[in-house]
């Protein structure tokens, strides 16, 4: 594969949050959003996600979530997940079911 085809380009944060399935078959899942676009998120979590399967991550309380008002709860569906080298951290990528602001991602860096 070569080139980006990516729609968006990926903006790097670190924002605290829960990821769960959308239909609560599973614990909730401690993770970080590591970057995100408009169209979606990739997240490190402490737990790999079933690709294809609707999640809702929940944004931690603090200063993050205010920057996030208008979404304290994102929906999207699992794109793919894979483990981390030697850390018991999983890397998870969402595309959600409605776009971010373009004005939150700058606000973000």
């Amino acid at each position: 594969m070569t080139g980006n085809n990516r729609r968006w380009e990926r903006q790097p944060v670190e924002v605290p949050c829960t990821i769960s399935y959308a239909d609560g078959i599973l614990n909730p899942a401690r993770a970080s959003i590591v970057n995100m676009s408009p169209g979606g998120l990739m997240l490190a979590a402490e737990q790999s996600f079933i690709a294809n399967e609707r999640v809702s991550i929940t944004l931690e309380d603090g200063n993050d979530s205010l920057l996030f008002e208008f979404a304290e709860t994102m929906r999207g569906t699992v794109r793919w997940s894979q483990a981390t080298t030697g850390r018991g951290i999983y890397h998870v990528g969402i595309a959600l079911e409605a776009e971010l602001p373009t004005r939150i991602l700058l606000t973000e860096q």
